[in-house]
């Protein structure tokens, strides 16, 4: 009875923790929807669509003639007697005027619009890059704190047996008061890193509080190391970075600039101005026959003769602007190169130095730290170097989950430069 009473409790408590689990897994935040959660609410992502559209829209506009003129009027009315058909040239008119832009100035300026157009689509490209690394940067260091948590409550455990340790060997006048004191000491530094931790805790998740929304970021985030895309050769990243966004910006820009002398050369053209006008009038000839209407035609032009102090300066000034994107483009893209080339070392010799820490370091902290406990309790060892060890261990590990993190931030900084699919 007793035992069939056991394996019912047993079987609720199981029940109990899987229900417990699967809630706490239906709480826990990861990686990828908070990257989706930080562009679906980044505003300047936003902001730049809506300004392509803006300018796409517009670049229709600029391709499109002005609006043509409606011209109404009374022509030769006489005052004495206000009477339409006293005098022969008295004329009701109706016409209508057509501006004709210079030369090909209207599709240039539309050219011109939708490479602006072009250029924002490529910040909010590069926006949504950003915000995508900055979310996994923020996260990161966020999961960095959360395992140093894990990290250091666990090695409490160890400090705090090591205080009991050094009470019950000093108790059986194995060992001095000192060592007693010491470890308490050693127990009391490690509370402090917790206060320090818990800090850092905070800390990250303003940041993640600032991408995601505050009641997202209270979610516990999942504790597993992400997944990112793999990195390929150097010599493929550097071709990617051809497609940057930042660079494809700056490429939309030159080409506008481009436009822009185009445009100036349109100044040297002349504009049109077409006016059609019908006039009407009322009475009737000497031999008694009605007044014929009148039909006019005209063309007005202007004729830019004297260009030294504007059509000249206008070109001048557009091909120095031209010359101006030309180089912010050359140096962004140095300045992309550079990133990518330091990111990418950095990320193979962090690479090196996390086999290290898992292949080597971190056991023989372990072992070491085994070893200086081992021989304390022996009366083999002192208890300097056991607390040494066990410092050593706690730092060891620390260091391999920092640099751990710090990888993954290289990796997504890489991300950010070369793209992902």
């Amino acid at each position: 009875m007793k035992q069939s009473m056991f394996y019912r409790t047993l079987m609720l408590v199981s029940a109990l923790s899987l229900i417990l689990i699967n809630v706490s897994n239906a709480e826990e935040l990861s990686l990828s929807e908070a990257e989706s959660i930080a562009l679906d609410n980044d505003p300047l992502v936003k902001s730049y669509q809506s300004r392509t559209s803006a300018l796409k829209a517009k670049a229709i506009a600029d391709d499109t003639l002005p609006d043509p003129k409606l011209k109404l009027g009374l022509m030769n009315f006489p005052t004495d007697t206000y009477r339409r058909d006293q005098e022969p040239m008295t004329q009701v008119q109706v016409g209508i005027q057509q501006m004709i832009p210079r030369g090909s100035s209207l599709e240039i300026k539309s050219r011109r619009t939708n490479f602006m157009a072009d250029a924002e689509s490529a910040k909010a490209d590069n926006q949504y890059r950003k915000v995508r690394q900055q979310v996994r940067e923020v996260w990161l260091e966020a999961l960095y704190w959360e395992q140093a948590l894990r990290v250091v409550k666990q090695n409490r455990i160890l400090f705090k047996r090591l205080v009991n340790t050094t009470r019950s060997q000093y108790a059986s006048g194995r060992h001095r008061q000192q060592d007693v004191v010491r470890a308490q000491l050693e127990l009391g530094m490690v509370d402090d890193r917790l206060y320090k931790i818990q800090n850092m805790i905070d800390t990250s998740r303003a940041k993640l509080s600032r991408l995601l929304g505050e009641d997202i970021s209270k979610k516990e985030i999942a504790v597993d190391f992400p997944v990112f895309p793999e990195i390929v050769a150097k010599s493929i990243l550097s071709q990617s970075i051809d497609e940057h966004p930042l660079l494809k910006m700056q490429q939309a820009m030159l080409s506008a600039s481009e436009q822009g002398v185009a445009m100036a050369r349109q100044g040297y053209k002349p504009s049109w101005m077409v006016d059609l006008t019908y006039g009407a009038r009322d009475g009737n000839n000497p031999n008694g026959s009605p007044r014929a209407d009148f039909a006019s035609a005209m063309v007005m032009l202007d004729i830019p003769l004297f260009t030294g102090n504007r059509q000249d300066k206008y070109l001048a000034a557009s091909q120095a602007e031209r010359q101006s994107a030309i180089l912010v483009r050359e140096d962004k893209k140095r300045d992309l190169k550079q990133q990518l080339d330091d990111a990418y070392a950095t990320w193979q010799r962090l690479e090196e130095r996390l086999q290290h820490y898992h292949d080597y370091l971190v056991p023989k902290a372990k072992e070491n730290a085994t070893a200086s406990l081992h021989a304390y309790q022996s009366d083999r060892g002192d208890f300097t170097a056991l607390m040494r060890a066990q410092i050593t261990e706690l730092e060891t590990l620390l260091s391999a989950i920092r640099i751990r993190v710090d990888y993954k931030k290289t990796q997504a900084k890489l991300l950010y430069l070369s793209g992902e699919k």
